[in-house]
């Protein structure tokens, strides 16, 4: 089976690592789009420095908001294990992806061990208009929680209202059973707050942890933050640890810059401010839509050579094809992961250092 292409012609992979090297070694302005495990992210990183490039990770339009709340804001966070062990009351907010959902039930399970309580209070606090739902809205029920919601609000809108409401604060439109919340509070040793990112008002991130800020002024508080897809906010926290920026991050002069709009690849690709375009990702499901005439080297988990790519080259899939290592909300930390079914394909760390050594010094 082939695993490397220039253009649709099937060459040896040592060949397709030349020719790629070549193309990047011209550009002035090269750009890495990447989806990967966290040595793969560590290699991407290292290339774009090599290159003076920027990355971005290519879910990077959603992360945007979540990575928004620590660069900007910041907050109160607790790990999965305190809320299992010490939380008394769990307030979900709004929608939490399907990958959590498991995790949250069995909290419903096992009671607060570290408290003197045999049981917890829940409470779901959502929109109260046509919103996405995967699934949520059924477990809350199930784990019995109490619906908080004010009538034609927007996510957004009913945390603002929740916390005007616990500051004693009157509101145009009431938000329903905020006198339950408030008595569960009032008993509550240590409330938690779990959310996800708010695609569509990223404010209500920072509004939501105004209200665990003022809840801690007369009692222990705090919030867990779920993120929307666990590999790529492990690639956030890898990218961190190397540069001291999230993704979105640049090397023009050598040293690491993080600007999200700057470094944003997609503007730059429909700007035509990038002359060349690394992407990169093992994910089945990704998908890459070529911008113009730019040349595009192409790392992907495929049989065929991508679309209109001036150099395709087939990548295995970490924790697939070959063990990983990556994040995992569940113990809020990295994890090793074997592959399930392991294959000889070319992990995306081995063909990112094949690349650099190529280039020239």
């Amino acid at each position: 089976m082939s695993v490397a292409w220039v253009g649709s012609q099937a060459v040896p992979l040592s060949d397709a690592i030349q020719h790629a090297a070549k193309l990047l070694a011209s550009s002035r302005c090269p750009v890495i789009s990447f989806d990967a495990d966290v040595h793969g992210t560590r290699s991407v990183i290292a290339l774009a420095e090599k290159l003076g490039a920027a990355y971005d990770h290519v879910r990077g339009r959603e992360l945007l908001n979540e990575i928004a709340l620590f660069t900007q804001y910041g907050g109160m966070f607790t790990t999965p294990g305190e809320v299992r062990r010490r939380a008394d009351l769990i307030v979900v907010i709004g929608d939490i992806p399907a990958s959590h959902h498991d995790m949250i039930l069995s909290w419903a399970s096992a009671p607060a061990d570290l408290t003197g309580k045999q049981s917890r209070s829940w409470f779901h606090l959502k929109a109260n208009r046509p919103s996405g739902d995967t699934g949520m809205n059924k477990h809350a029920l199930k784990v019995g929680a109490v619906s908080l919601s004010a009538e034609g609000a927007s996510l957004g809108a009913a945390v603002a209202l929740l916390r005007a409401g616990l500051a004693g604060k009157r509101t145009a439109i009431p938000l329903a059973n905020l006198d339950s919340l408030k008595t569960a509070l009032a008993d509550a040793e240590f409330p938690v707050f779990v959310f996800s990112g708010n695609p569509e008002e990223p404010t209500s991130l920072a509004m939501l942890q105004g209200l665990v800020s003022d809840l801690n002024r007369s009692k222990r508080a705090s919030s867990l933050f779920l993120p929307s897809d666990d590999a790529a906010w492990g690639a956030v926290l890898t990218s961190v640890w190397m540069t001291g920026f999230p993704p979105r991050t640049g090397f023009p002069n050598g040293a690491p810059v993080y600007d999200p709009q700057r470094w944003d690849i997609q503007r730059m690709l429909r700007e035509k401010e990038a002359d060349l375009h690394l992407w990169i990702s093992a994910s089945d499901g990704a998908s890459l839509s070529k911008r113009g005439k730019i040349p595009l080297v192409a790392l992907a988990r495929t049989r065929n050579p991508v679309r209109s790519a001036a150099v395709t080259i087939c990548v295995a899939a970490p924790g697939i094809d070959h063990d990983s290592v990556i994040y995992s909300s569940r113990i809020g930390t990295f994890r090793a992961e074997r592959a399930s079914a392991p294959s000889d394909m070319p992990e995306i760390a081995g063909v990112i250092r094949q690349l650099s050594e190529a280039l020239p010094c």
